[in-house]
C-alpha cells in the first residue's frame, strides 16, 4: 500500500536557452518580479505555486512535451492577446470544452508550453 499523501502543485520549471530573456518576458506577461534568483535558475511566485525558468542544461532542454499544467486565470482570451503581441503562439485553442471551461496552450518566445485555464462561467 503506498502511503505517499500529494498536495497541489508546488513548482513548474520551465527550461530555456537564454535565462536573462526570459526572465525579462515572463516578469512583463506576468506583471511580478521573481522571488528567487540563482545562477542557473529565476523563481516567480504564482499564488502560492512556484514558476521556476531554469537555464538548460544536459539534462533537459525546452520544449512542449507531454506534460502540461493549466494555469488558472481570469480570462483566457485576454491573455492569449497578450502574449501573442508579445511573441507567443498559440499552439492548442482557445477553446472552450464540454466541461465549461476555457483552455488554451501557448508557446513561449524560447519554445515551451504555458497553459491557461479559464473556470466554468457561473461555477
Amino acid at each position: 500500500m503506498n502511503t505517499a499523501v500529494f498536495a497541489g502543485v508546488g513548482n513548474v520549471f520551465y527550461f530555456v536557452d537564454d535565462l536573462d530573456a526570459a526572465v525579462e518576458w515572463y516578469s512583463r506577461r506576468l506583471d511580478r518580479q521573481p522571488v528567487v534568483r540563482g545562477d542557473a535558475l529565476v523563481a516567480f511566485d504564482l499564488d502560492g505555486t512556484r514558476l521556476t525558468l531554469h537555464q538548460k542544461d544536459e539534462l533537459n532542454s525546452p520544449g512542449p512535451a507531454g506534460t502540461s499544467p493549466y494555469w488558472t486565470v481570469a480570462s483566457v482570451d485576454a491573455v492569449v492577446q497578450d502574449w501573442t503581441t508579445h511573441g507567443a503562439t498559440a499552439h492548442r485553442g482557445p477553446k472552450t470544452v464540454f466541461t465549461g471551461e476555457r483552455l488554451c496552450q501557448l508557446l513561449d518566445p524560447f519554445g515551451n508550453l504555458f497553459s491557461v485555464r479559464e473556470a466554468p462561467t457561473g461555477v
